[in-house]
């Protein structure tokens, strides 16, 4: 039977108010288009779709002038399905584009009964930005008190900075540190959002200028990207603060600004669709407005008049020109090309739907001019595939009172992004930010052990903000709220800072052999088969644990899990690489060779090589590196070299550093569990790394994806399994794995010995897909028998079925909540999830 109900039909005529453009366009029905449809696809095969074929359906229709969109959506749906919505569309002849899109995030007490754009096809992206003043301050070295040898050395005052009242002014104070103030008023008719494939954030700049206004240098702030984490509606607005990095004034001054004049430019940008661009698709965005703010900075200011400009940058048409398709949790469109004579089309678009879904909303879209009309569809939404299964086998538990709660992990980022960079009040939005973690259901915390405080242990006197941040968080806030934080060692192991710093803790002054490169572009790393290796994480680790530890987290069965983010290697769309070995650990490897293959003729043969001996080898002489300013390290691309990517010889290499890396986890386990009983190293990496079989020739990319970073990654499914040394594992996933892989790689892992930790980053997952356009080349990374490209896909993922899974499977759910400039942190979307997973703990049938 098929139920009828009214639609609310509203047709909007957009007048654009932008007068200049930032990226050129090209005519999108000319570019070659491409479809991701990875929900249907997904739900297609796990059989849930076809649910839906006899189900009640509501019907609703659109008109548009001559164009026609009759649709049924189903009438009742459980929470989390992909549910098709199916229409037939009259599309006259013309040169105009139609967008048929489905959302189900809209909020009616919002929304109303208003056709609102979103940003995956953006209307009128009208925006007020106000500039509402600033604060400088001094930074308090005099009162500071750095860490010492002793990890009982007092706390320090906080925050380490004298602060100004904010006043609003041209003209401002000299400081060495200084906070811009912003408010964003959305005017348009666009719902600005944060996550997923059409969202916006601001990404602001200041230029000192000489005398003539010319700018003399640049710089962005210290997040590089600012987020606001809601759903801002027409009519609504948030404030942000800015703090710029200005490494140009020298180390002292890299937060604030010296006397002279400045312009800050508080720019918003979106995700860019109309054709391919790859470092605005993978990482920033398109301008579409910036404020431009006049800045004198003086060491005896004055109140004068803010004189402000707020320019539109962007006023092209903002449909997407490379998509036919696109699905995403709570989101979905199909875009039809200019038709030559009068269509009739029938098609289908998949949505999935959240638990607080009230209304499907359906939209017609049209180009030249643009034009919308939506129809808002009422559905009852269930909740008994919400249900979770207790798992009394799970070891990660947090008891409260008396009351066991599955343990949900949470990375909290206090010293790379979310003190000072936030604002001049860190105490206080700190405070905010981990009573909010809480009350959603957060109970351990994590962090990534930056290492920007351990100079102090060798002299440093003075305010490093990151620092002062980072331990004001760790030894005042979290004990006033009584949360758990899991043990913690370094990052990244090979980081010269550890070991120029560790003479105190080792009670000698340590030597030690260098790598050509380091993590991250640095320009050297310590020798990963030097044997100082495992000792400088065992002391940097009983030293964290001497401060810290009382709060550690400690399994059911006893055992404490320490982070060590520890990444050697990549594979994604925009870093593909291997970090070097020093020479200590290459001479390690050719005596691994000449023990498993005894000669070097018996080592030729298996290679297919001609060395004379085994002095000769050396994988990484003569290697690449990877391109578009992407320097970090050699790229095993060159086929005439012995050690390319998938390799017999490459197969040893990639081998030996998983051993090598086993190695250094058994060694640092063996001196830590002198101090810490039941401790064992958790490893955590980045790449959506998981700790199963994978597949080197699945049709699944997600299987071929985690089998061949694996060994990018020195992470090695059988060599770990077989080692037995490493029990827990997380990673920053951003491949959106469906829900039936998530749940698989989870059992796989768990049957395996490796407790799962992961910390996914669900507001913009960023899958790959293969294509023959767009993107660089994939047939290498994904060792394919054709040619073919991949292109990075943002899209926001549904992280209730991953946390569930993760429990119900044995691991630990978890989240990075708040890493701003990476992409992953938890927007309104993730918390309203986390309070549902927390409720449904708490009803959990034990």
């Amino acid at each position: 039977m098929t139920l009828s109900s009214k639609c609310f039909i509203l047709v909007t005529a957009i007048t654009s108010i932008f007068s200049t453009s930032t990226l050129a366009l090209k005519a999108p029905e000319n570019l070659p288009r491409v479809s991701y449809t990875a929900l249907s696809d997904a739900s297609r095969k796990a059989g849930t779709l076809s649910r839906y074929d006899k189900q009640p359906k509501s019907a609703g229709e659109i008109r548009i002038g001559d164009y026609l969109l009759k649709f049924t959506v189903p009438s009742s749906v459980r929470a989390y399905d992909v549910v098709p919505i199916k229409y037939t569309l009259l599309q006259p002849a013309g040169n105009r584009r139609a967008a048929v899109q489905a959302v189900a995030f809209e909020d009616p007490s919002k929304a109303g009964d208003k056709a609102l754009y979103d940003l995956a096809i953006p209307g009128d992206m009208g925006v007020k930005i106000e500039y509402l003043g600033s604060v400088s301050a001094d930074l308090d070295d005099e009162n500071y008190i750095p860490l010492t040898a002793d990890p009982k050395t007092p706390i320090s005052p906080f925050p380490p900075f004298k602060r100004d009242d904010m006043v609003l002014s041209s003209t401002i104070r000299e400081a060495r540190a200084i906070w811009f103030k912003f408010r964003i008023i959305n005017t348009g008719d666009t719902i600005l959002d944060p996550e997923g494939f059409g969202a916006a954030f601001a990404e602001p700049r200041i230029s000192k200028l000489n005398e003539d206004g010319s700018e003399e240098w640049s710089a962005g702030t210290t997040n590089a990207y600012e987020r606001f984490l809601n759903y801002i509606y027409p009519g609504e607005s948030t404030e942000m603060w800015v703090n710029f990095f200005t490494p140009k004034l020298g180390p002292d001054w890299y937060r604030g600004l010296k006397e002279g004049n400045y312009r800050v430019d508080f720019r918003l940008v979106y995700r860019y669709h109309r054709d391919y661009n790859w470092w605005v698709n993978v990482w920033t965005g398109a301008e579409f407005c910036r404020l431009s703010v006049p800045i004198k900075v003086a060491k005896n200011p004055e109140i004068t008049p803010v004189q402000a400009e707020l320019k539109v940058t962007d006023s092209e048409e903002k449909m997407p020109g490379i998509y036919d398709r696109f699905e995403e949790f709570m989101h979905t469109f199909r875009i039809h090309q200019p038709a030559k004579n009068k269509t009739k089309l029938q098609d289908a678009i998949y949505l999935q739907i959240a638990p607080w879904t009230k209304k499907i909303v359906v939209k017609l879209i049209l180009t030249d001019p643009r034009k919308i009309a939506v129809a808002k569809i009422p559905v009852r939404v269930t909740g008994e595939n919400l249900r979770i299964k207790y798992n009394p086998n799970n070891v990660f538990v947090v008891n409260r009172n008396g009351r066991e709660m599955p343990a949900f992990v949470a990375q909290a980022m206090p010293g790379m992004r979310i003190g000072f960079q936030l604002g001049p009040y860190p105490e206080k939005h700190m405070l905010r930010d981990l009573q909010e973690m809480k009350e959603l259901g957060v109970n351990v915390i994590c962090n990534t052990s930056g290492g920007w405080w351990v100079p102090e242990l060798t002299g440093r006197k003075g305010v490093e903000p990151h620092s002062a941040c980072y331990k004001y968080f760790y030894d005042v806030l979290v004990p006033k709220l009584d949360m758990l934080l899991m043990g913690w060692s370094v990052y990244p192991p090979t980081g010269l800072g550890w070991y120029c710093h560790v003479e105190p803790l080792l009670g000698e002054k340590p030597t030690y052999s260098l790598s050509n490169e380091g993590y991250g572009g640095a320009g050297h790393s310590v020798d990963q088969g030097d044997p100082i290796v495992p000792r400088v994480i065992a002391a940097w680790t009983k030293y964290n644990y001497s401060r810290w530890g009382d709060r550690w987290f400690k399994t059911k069965d006893g055992r404490v899990p320490i982070d060590v983010e520890d990444t050697w290697g990549w594979m994604r769309d925009d870093i593909n690489i291997r970090y070097q070995l020093g020479p200590l650990a290459i001479q390690r490897f050719r005596d691994w060779v000449k023990e498993k293959y005894a000669t070097i003729e018996k080592t030729n043969a298996a290679w297919g090589t001609n060395y004379a001996s085994f002095d000769e080898i050396d994988p990484q002489r003569n290697q690449g590196i990877e391109g578009d300013g992407l320097t970090h390290g050699p790229v095993y691309n060159n086929p005439d070299n012995p050690f390319h990517d998938w390799s017999p010889a490459m197969e040893d290499f990639d081998t030996f550093r998983t051993v090598l890396r086993m190695d250094i986890l058994k060694k640092a386990n063996e001196l830590i569990r002198k101090d810490i009983p039941g401790a064992e190293l958790a490893v955590r990496t980045e790449g959506s790394n998981q700790v199963i079989r994978g597949d080197g020739k699945s049709d699944n990319m997600h299987l071929r994806h985690i089998y061949y970073s694996q060994r990018r990654n020195a992470m090695i499914f059988d060599v770990i399994k077989d080692a037995n040394v490493l029990h827990f594992h997380s990673d920053y996933h951003t491949l959106p794995y469906s829900e039936a892989e998530w749940r698989q790689a989870m059992r796989e892992m768990v049957e395996a010995g490796v407790l799962p930790v992961h910390l996914p980053q669900f507001d913009h997952m960023r899958d790959i897909l293969l294509n023959p356009h767009y993107g660089r080349q994939y047939q290498r990374h994904y060792n394919l028998d054709r040619p073919s490209k991949g292109m990075m896909i943002h899209c926001l993922v549904a992280a209730y079925p991953w946390w569930k899974a993760t429990y119900e499977e044995g691991g630990a759910p978890g989240i990075i909540w708040s890493d701003y400039q990476c992409d992953g942190f938890a927007t309104e979307t993730q918390k309203r999830e986390l309070r549902l997973l927390t409720e449904q703990f708490r009803k959990m049938k034990r």
